[in-house]
């Protein structure tokens, strides 16, 4: 499946935006979550915009995602970010909702979006 991704350091309030778009699998979405974390720049404590509103994870399976959530969770472990702000539209938002429930719900400091002003408006709160 094809899936294009841009990694962005730099914003308000947000330190890092990640947009995404396509049709995702397993591989591409991994693939993504390793490009973020092996940047240079990349550390703890950064808030995260994840731009996925043209992304299609509608075809990801649950046993997939756990992979997926598995990645992040090693991320997390070596550089845990203070804030997470998914944008997400369509079949994608159950997609992502699943995806953080696996990674700890609303105590995983992750929370999703259909607007990407209302995004980044929450990402303002937690810089305070």
């Amino acid at each position: 499946m094809i899936v294009e991704f841009v990694v962005e350091f730099g914003g308000e309030p947000q330190d890092v935006t990640v947009t995404a778009s396509g049709v995702a699998d397993v591989a591409t979405l991994r693939e993504l979550v390793r490009a973020v974390a092996a940047d240079e720049r990349y550390r703890a404590g950064l808030l995260l915009l994840y731009e996925l509103s043209s992304l299609d994870m509608s075809h990801v399976s649950d046993r997939e995602l756990e992979q997926v959530t598995a990645t992040v969770m090693e991320r997390d472990w070596i550089s845990q970010p203070r804030a997470v702000a998914i944008v997400v539209a369509g079949k994608t938002v159950e997609v992502a909702r699943i995806a953080i429930a696996h990674l700890g719900g609303s105590s995983s400091g992750r929370r999703l979006f259909t607007s990407r002003d209302d995004a980044v408006a929450w990402l303002a709160t937690m810089r305070a």
